[in-house]
């Protein structure tokens, strides 16, 4: 069945932003019951956090969004979790949120020295942090061995520690399978060959392509294409010249094919584990003829002004009003077709 008979006709500019504009970030993206997790870990109801961190398909969504800068839940809440439980999935995200903690110091550090070069005691110090929160996720491996969550951020770890690629690979090969496809494995893995982490953009795009054959069309991994394409883009032409990298024509190409094929195995309006591959092809994908425009319409409508950190991320700070200046800019173009 052809684009015009899978996605909806009568789109328009407008038909993509009539909700209201966002006026902060929400974390939760306005999911009940990612907010209900978020209320049972706060709340100390570790029965009801742990049932859905067993049996929801959106538990590799809540790891993230939980052991986050952005909604920096403090690190005593997980340490309670770790108290009263005990459990290896408590233990891997306390892990985790240490190293959320270490990375953040690390960054204020930076910031602080501005341009001259971290002291090597704030290295040696950031480095030990990692270390130790490794220990825990090797221990969390050893006393569940089929559990995937602890190498999913053996990945984040692995960057902060510059270990190899191949010892990268090695923990994604991990985490995959014993969740095959989760999408945040393949996105931390995906992070983890990019340029800016010691990578190259070949294995960034050899990796998301492959994703494109072997994940199913409606996969959360299907992000792993757009993400790819702007992170290349940012290293060789700047954030500033972004767009004329994604306006190529083969690269315009690429994503449609990838777009179309994840617009018509999903849903509208989006579900929220649809969210992160809507939101990295609504910034990467150019309207240049009047099927890309329609692709481009129907991606703004069915995110439904719900934006992820990323891509917006890469413009500012202020999320919101990154993601709707860049929207209104991305339906005025689309509309002249």
């Amino acid at each position: 069945m052809g684009l015009r008979n899978r996605l909806s006709r009568d789109r328009s500019a407008t038909a993509a932003v009539d909700r209201p504009r966002p006026d902060r970030l929400d974390p939760f993206l306005g999911d009940r019951e990612l907010r209900s997790a978020y209320r049972a870990l706060v709340d100390g109801d570790w029965k009801k956090l742990e049932r859905f961190l067993l049996t929801s398909p959106k538990a590799w969504m809540f790891q993230g969004i939980a052991t986050s800068e952005v909604l920096d839940i403090e690190t005593v809440t997980f340490e309670r979790w770790v108290d009263f439980k005990q459990t290896p999935r408590a233990r891997s995200f306390y892990a985790a949120v240490q190293i959320r903690d270490a990375f953040a110091d690390r960054s204020r550090a930076q910031a602080a020295h501005e341009s001259e070069p971290l002291p090597a005691d704030e290295d040696h110090r950031f480095a030990a942090r990692l270390k130790t929160a490794e220990e825990i996720l090797y221990e969390v491996v050893t006393d569940r061995p089929a559990m995937p969550d602890p190498w999913v951020t053996l990945l984040v770890s692995g960057r902060g520690l510059s270990v190899d690629l191949e010892e990268l690979r090695e923990r994604f090969e991990n985490a995959h399978s014993r969740a095959a496809f989760r999408p945040d494995a393949a996105l931390e893995y995906l992070e983890s060959l990019t340029k800016k982490w010691g990578g190259s953009n070949i294995a960034t795009l050899d990796f998301a392509r492959w994703l494109e054959v072997e994940a199913t069309d409606d996969s959360a991994c299907r992000a792993a294409l757009p993400m790819a394409h702007i992170e290349r883009g940012l290293h060789e032409y700047g954030r500033e010249n972004l767009a004329r990298y994604l306006m190529q024509p083969e690269i315009v190409a690429e994503l449609a094919n990838g777009l179309l094929r994840f617009l018509q195995a999903t849903e509208s309006p989006a579900s929220t584990e649809a969210l992160p591959v809507l939101n990295a092809y609504a910034l990467a994908m150019t309207a240049d003829s009047a099927p890309t425009a329609r692709l481009v319409i129907e991606t703004y409508a069915r995110i439904e002004n719900r934006p992820t950190l990323y891509p917006w991320s890469i413009y500012g700070e202020d999320i919101t009003d990154v993601f709707s200046e860049i929207q209104a800019d991305q339906l005025r173009f689309a509309n002249r077709y």
